[in-house]
């Protein structure tokens, strides 16, 4: 059995929904979450989230050791949609 549906954000390990006291960024992240879950159309579907950590993680000193269960199985399909988003990025900047 698998998770029938989820969101993936790139935040680090502990801080899924953002920085502490960040209660708009972390309303963000709550509200872009159900967004993604109520269109995800079939189980097992991963819904990047488009936000990212002001900082680099690795230089977190709460960071643990390892990624996180979730992020480590869904580590390639993140890749790819990361790629996907750089790609479209890159789209939009070319038709303006």
């Amino acid at each position: 059995m698998g998770i029938p549906r989820s969101a993936a954000i790139e935040h680090p390990y502990g801080r899924p929904v953002g920085q502490v006291g960040d209660r708009e960024g972390q309303r963000n992240v709550l509200l872009k979450t159900l967004e993604v879950l109520e269109k995800a159309e079939k189980p097992g579907e991963v819904g990047q989230l488009p936000f990212t950590w002001p900082e680099e993680p690795k230089k977190t000193d709460w960071q643990p050791p390892d990624m996180s269960p979730l992020i480590k199985f869904y580590l390639e399909e993140i890749k790819k949609a990361r790629r996907e988003q750089e790609e479209q990025a890159k789209d939009v900047k070319t038709k303006i």
